[in-house]
């Protein structure tokens, strides 16, 4: 995920062009303002898939099956898998087409 940075006065000038840049990219922009806090910017789509992942991670027992199951997932990547028609399939394990 990509992090810009923009300050206010730009943003104020960019904005519709800054929007679509966080949407395109799935980005966060960070904008800047003088003696205040700065806020950051993301699509409600980034936003909702953060929050769900929090969600999902915060029971510890859940937390554990998730992160089981990506280690699972990142082995199986490393192992190659021949490919099989959909007609060698069916007679490997006799079944009627």
């Amino acid at each position: 995920m990509l992090t810009k940075q923009t300050n206010y006065t730009n943003l104020r000038q960019n904005l519709a062009s800054i929007l679509d840049e966080i949407i395109e990219d799935r980005g966060i922009v960070i904008v800047n303002r003088t003696g205040k806090e700065d806020v950051a910017m993301l699509s409600a789509q980034e936003l909702s898939s953060m929050m769900e992942t929090l969600y999902l991670l915060k029971s510890p027992a859940n937390a554990r099956k998730l992160l089981a199951a990506m280690e699972r997932a990142n082995e199986l990547e490393c192992v190659k898998i021949e490919s099989q028609s959909v007609s060698e399939l069916c007679e490997e394990l006799k079944i009627e087409q």
